[in-house]
């Protein structure tokens, strides 16, 4: 968990997820707005995450689900990571983060090998024996996801090669005890975001994360 920081409630959704990418702000979100308040388009199931951190308590249990569900060694980084943040006023939050799913992916846009691909059903996803290991992908994505271990390129794909069905709730989802990380179809998601906290949006990025932030 990286140590907390202090920053501005008005900049803390993109902050959070910024602090979570090795590229600059500006690359992940557009000046003057943390988040578009466009509900996601009609058409192909997009599958993606909500992450409330209203509730999120800092527990990692999504992260040892991860582990222990994709036998992620000690170490290597995990697909799922927790940052911690500190507004000015003293209100801490925490923030789970993994693969976005994006509906534009750099990575896969970039990939050499073509070993990066993006499904009918949203979810992005890698298959190692084709990773050259150039690193192309880390470089391209806003978020610095993607990671490396013996095998190659690494990152979330929401447990399909743990036996998870499309659709279904990845380990990590399975194991949050407060139910601040969330998972499913974009619409469904933005309506039960809505419900919850009242008017929502995807984050904005030029890749178009599948991920609401609140």
């Amino acid at each position: 968990m990286k140590p907390a920081r202090s920053v501005t409630r008005r900049s803390a959704l993109a902050a959070c997820v910024a602090a979570a990418s090795t590229a600059a702000l500006s690359s992940c979100v557009p000046s003057g707005s943390a988040a578009s308040s466009e509900a996601p388009k009609k058409g192909l199931a997009q599958y993606g995450f909500w992450m409330d951190s209203r509730v999120c308590a800092g527990c990692a249990s999504c992260v040892a689900a991860c582990r222990e569900a994709n036998s992620t060694p000690d170490d290597c980084e995990a697909r799922r990571r927790i940052i911690s943040y500190v507004f000015d006023r003293g209100e801490s939050r925490f923030v789970s983060v993994s693969c976005m799913h994006c509906a534009q992916p750099a990575c896969v846009a970039v990939c050499p090998a073509g070993a990066i691909t993006k499904r009918a059903d949203g979810i992005v996803e890698v298959d190692q024996s084709r990773c050259i290991g150039c690193k192309y992908c880390h470089a391209s994505c806003p978020f610095g996801v993607p990671h490396y271990t013996s095998l190659g390129m690494d990152k979330c794909d929401c447990c399909l090669g743990a036996g998870i069905k499309p659709g279904k709730d990845p380990y990590c989802v399975q194991a949050c005890p407060a139910k601040a990380l969330q998972y499913g179809k974009l619409e469904d998601l933005h309506r039960r975001a809505e419900e919850a906290v009242g008017k929502v949006g995807l984050l904005e990025s030029p890749t178009e994360p599948s991920f609401y932030l609140t």
